[in-house]
């Protein structure tokens, strides 16, 4: 991870339209680098005449989340994940190739969802980008609608690195268990999983308690799963506290 990106915090700069000066935009490839930096929450949506697109927002507290990573974008938070590849040419971005999972919903409206985002996907948009404290991705498509956006950093630049990837099955049960100085609480059973170049587990680990948190993932007691995590040292971690993070990756199985 570039070691810029850990300043886009606090660094406010524009990519916009016109109305801004050529010294405020910044190069093309710190643009993409910026994009790359933020996990992307839908926050508002309108269409040409302002109203509210709130078919959109059909999630309460789970909203659409955009994903880039170099050339290729991500949807997650609909009914399937949508992955694409995308274009950016000075201020106006470009969506293509998308294909998505297959799962069908229980919830028609997230199925409903899905095709809606995909259909607006298909529109190219002058993108705003505003980096500062909170910063904010504006998609204003040619069709009229604009889709605001507020950027979370994302783990590799929470912690500076790109993390290790390890592959972990969880229990579907829960046991009470402790850590030095850490109180007692309800902690996953977990085993590490081997798998070979072919993708063939190869062998685990015992089972042992984990009181760590996973980031992404919320455990349904009586269900066990295969998870594909990411696994970053914490830099400077207080005393007392847990000195690695475990962020979600994929549900393998």
């Amino acid at each position: 991870m570039k070691r810029y990106l850990l300043s886009l915090l606090a660094i406010p700069l524009v990519l916009a339209g016109c109305a801004q000066t050529p010294s405020s935009n910044p190069p093309a490839s710190q643009a993409v680098d910026s994009l790359d930096a933020f996990h992307w929450q839908l926050t508002d949506a309108t269409d040409r005449g302002g109203k509210r697109l709130d078919y959109l927002f059909v999630q309460p507290g789970t909203p659409v989340q955009m994903d880039f990573k170099t050339n290729r974008f991500s949807v997650s938070n609909t009914c399937n994940v949508i992955n694409g590849t995308y274009l950016l040419t000075d201020n106006v971005i470009t969506f293509s190739n998308m294909l998505s999972t297959r799962m069908l919903c229980a919830n028609p409206q997230l199925n409903t969802l899905e095709q809606k985002v995909a259909t607006q996907l298909q529109n190219r948009a002058d993108i705003d980008l505003f980096l500062s404290a909170t910063p904010v991705m504006k998609l204003r498509f040619y069709d009229g609608n604009t889709l605001t956006f507020t950027g979370r950093p994302t783990a590799d630049v929470r912690y500076g690195g790109t993390g290790e990837t390890v592959f972990m099955e969880i229990a579907s049960n829960t046991v009470t268990c402790s850590s030095p100085a850490l109180p007692v609480k309800q902690c996953l059973q977990v085993r590490d999983v081997y798998y070979d170049n072919s993708g063939v587990i190869t062998g685990t680990s015992t089972w042992r308690a984990f009181y760590p948190n996973i980031e992404g993932y919320q455990h349904q007691e009586g269900v066990g799963h295969i998870l594909r995590l990411k696994r970053y040292n914490v830099p400077n971690a207080p005393a007392n506290t847990q000195n690695q993070a475990y962020i979600l990756d994929m549900i393998v199985q």
